[in-house]
């Protein structure tokens, strides 16, 4: 089955100003002293190469999803849902929904099911491992491997979030 993880209307969603200006103040939280001095964003895809400044800058924006600002709205999630989710397919709108509170975590890999699934064990707030329906990173995930993400369930299965870093 095909997944709807399309965030293009959340992110169409975050041009508005009172979003633009909390997005940049999660962003410099995250790259500030990084970039402090050093130049701009674009900059890092020089150094660490396309692949990766778009991993980290996805990242960014899920922590962005799940911070709440002083004032109403509060949370670029709850306003876009109530406002434009009647535009997004149910898939879409619990996607969003979960990673409104969703936590990244560093997760051991095991029981790797190529192009369909994975077990995941949270290494950070521990537990039982969870079943992940997960097609294209299957395919290059391997027993033991080590990665920070956010797994979040939707619709009744686990599934990674975009932003996914791996951990060696």
């Amino acid at each position: 089955m095909p997944t709807n993880h399309d965030l293009g209307g959340l992110m169409k969603f975050l041009r508005r100003d009172e979003w633009r200006e909390c997005f940049e103040g999660v962003f410099n939280e995250h790259f500030g002293p990084v970039l402090e001095g050093e130049g701009d964003f674009e900059d890092l895809a020089e150094v660490l190469g396309d692949h990766w400044t778009n991993a980290l800058w996805g990242c960014v924006f899920e922590d962005f999803l799940t911070q709440d600002f002083e004032g109403e709205p509060a949370n670029i999630v709850d306003e876009y849902l109530k406002r434009r989710g009647w535009k997004e397919s149910a898939q879409s709108r619990a996607y969003m929904a979960a990673l409104r509170t969703s936590i990244m975590s560093l997760y051991e890999v095991s029981d790797v099911v190529p192009g369909a699934s994975f077990m995941a064990r949270d290494l950070v707030r521990g537990g039982e491992p969870i079943a992940v329906s997960e097609g294209s990173a299957t395919k290059t995930l391997k027993q033991w491997d080590r990665l920070a993400a956010r797994i979040v369930p939707v619709m009744g299965k686990n599934v990674m979030a975009g932003g996914v870093l791996p951990f060696t």
